[in-house]
């Protein structure tokens, strides 16, 4: 792979978060999916609770990927 190549994989892996991201993401869409079955009051306060830990991790992940390193590949 050609250096650009290598940079925008790099760049979408931090902005995505990782491993841990994709985690996050997940659970961030697992609670949408539970306010379309259950209605928003049903679910307002674990939503807030679930968003929050969700954006946590996100950005756990995304320091944790900024600060890796890659090794060079030719």
């Amino acid at each position: 792979m050609n250096p650009l190549q290598n940079t925008l994989r790099r760049l979408l892996r931090v902005a995505i978060g990782g491993p841990w991201g994709v985690f996050a993401w997940s659970l961030s869409g697992a609670s949408a999916l539970a306010v379309v079955l259950w209605g928003l009051k049903a679910v307002a306060i674990p939503l807030l609770m679930i968003k929050t830990a969700s954006w946590g991790i996100w950005g756990l992940g995304v320091i944790r990927e900024s600060k890796a390193r890659t090794p060079i590949r030719s």
